[in-house]
């Protein structure tokens, strides 16, 4: 992959995603509010019709304002797809790559390499959580700029977390490269 500028050699080994559950969530919500309206205009029509006057003016303006609200619906379902599609963890080799879409024209790619890993913490919530086999990671690191990796539920965290520590025992047994520099001047 070109764009997560990977070293020669490198290659991804696993693919870590939010859950699927996470986006079912969110475009049931999206359906629900789609719906809500509609059905609203349709008991007010129907049982109130006596007491309010509908006309036709009435009418078409609500089905104005019902597409606008299906059209700003739309909107805020692509954003969360986009959002829910493009948070990705690619593990390498190497090094975790956190690629974070914050918005639709803002994205965060980070690099953590296994050797400056210092622990990771899962966290599952709820039945319905450890049914689906989906919670939290949180990848901490040594540094103090706070550069830990944080994916909220994401599927699998156990196997996840397995795989991360078995890279990172290879890296911590893997000899350091040193590499000497001849200094010019005093001994």
């Amino acid at each position: 992959m070109k764009a997560l500028n990977l070293d020669p050699g490198e290659q991804i080994i696993f693919e870590v995603r939010k859950h699927w559950f996470v986006f079912f969530v969110t475009g049931l919500a999206v359906a629900v509010a789609a719906i809500i309206p509609f059905v609203l205009y349709e008991v007010i029509f129907r049982f109130l019709k006596s007491a309010i006057v509908f006309t036709e003016e009435i009418s078409a303006l609500f089905w104005l304002l019902y597409a606008l609200w299906l059209l700003l619906l739309w909107i805020i379902f692509f954003i969360q797809w986009t959002n829910y599609y493009l948070d990705v963890w690619y593990i390498t080799g190497k090094r975790i790559i956190d690629v974070e879409q914050k918005g639709l024209f803002h994205r965060e790619v980070s690099s953590l390499r296994f050797d400056k890993i210092q622990d990771i913490t899962i966290e599952v919530r709820g039945i319905l959580a450890t049914i689906l086999n989906y919670g939290d990671l949180h990848v901490q690191t040594a540094s103090e700029d706070s550069s830990d990796f944080f994916m909220q539920s994401a599927e699998n965290p156990e196997g996840v977390r397995k795989i991360i520590f078995a890279h990172h025992n290879i890296a911590a047994e893997r000899p350091a490269a040193v590499k000497i520099v001849p200094h010019d001047g005093a001994p």
